[in-house]
């Protein structure tokens, strides 16, 4: 299901963004700050979601003591408000079928992000991408003059829209067929697994 589709069934982006990040963390107890960066939505909107999604019971605030760093290296530590997905959530499984066992984005979805990144020659989705938790890895990108950069924005984006950190490794179009041709562990490891050709230029 895509996540036009989902926005369209539960109102908003940032609402669908949050429940797919406690969804994909059920342990994970998150500050606001957390939710905000992981998710990349507004104070605004994030405070109101936060506060329909824990008035429907979907998430539970808790407090708990949180540990830093001074600037002198002592350890300094605090209450602090933060949610939880409440697994005791009358409609939980439903929801986990309806919104992580689907493919986050179609296949021309992720070719038109990839895109942004260099030229792309070879696209392989594994992991999240085909509901595979044993998968090693699941983009796995191959293409000549890579901007570094903007691929770091594209995948933060993607992982703040999945809800889950993405493993992911990208290799120049040489690296790529030197590290084939000597069966290197990672490469084989794709290979060798359930995983999904979305773009193939090399001829594999």
């Amino acid at each position: 299901m895509s996540m036009e589709t989902l926005e369209s069934l539960f109102g908003n982006s940032a609402r669908v963004r949050v429940m797919k990040l406690f969804l994909f963390n059920p342990e994970e107890l998150l500050e606001k700050s957390e939710i905000i960066k992981k998710t990349k939505v507004s104070s605004v909107k994030i405070q109101k979601e936060l506060k329909d999604l824990s008035a429907i019971g979907l998430l539970k605030k808790r407090i708990f003591i949180k540990s830093s760093q001074t600037k002198s290296g002592k350890t300094k530590k605090q209450k602090v408000q933060g949610f939880a997905l409440n697994p005791a959530f009358k409609y939980l499984n439903n929801l986990k079928n309806l919104i992580i066992n689907n493919e986050p984005f179609n296949h021309n979805e992720i070719i038109k992000k990839m895109n942004k990144i260099g030229k792309i020659k070879l696209i392989i989705v594994s992991g999240l991408f085909i509901q595979d938790e044993d998968s090693r890895i699941d983009l796995f990108v191959v293409g000549d003059d890579l901007k570094d950069r903007i691929a770091k924005t594209v995948i933060a984006k993607m992982e703040s829209e999945i809800g889950k950190e993405l493993r992911y490794t990208f290799f120049t179009t040489t690296d790529f067929k030197y590290r084939y041709g000597v069966c290197d562990r990672l490469v084989r490891d794709v290979f060798d697994y359930p995983h999904q050709v979305v773009v193939d230029r090399i001829g594999l």
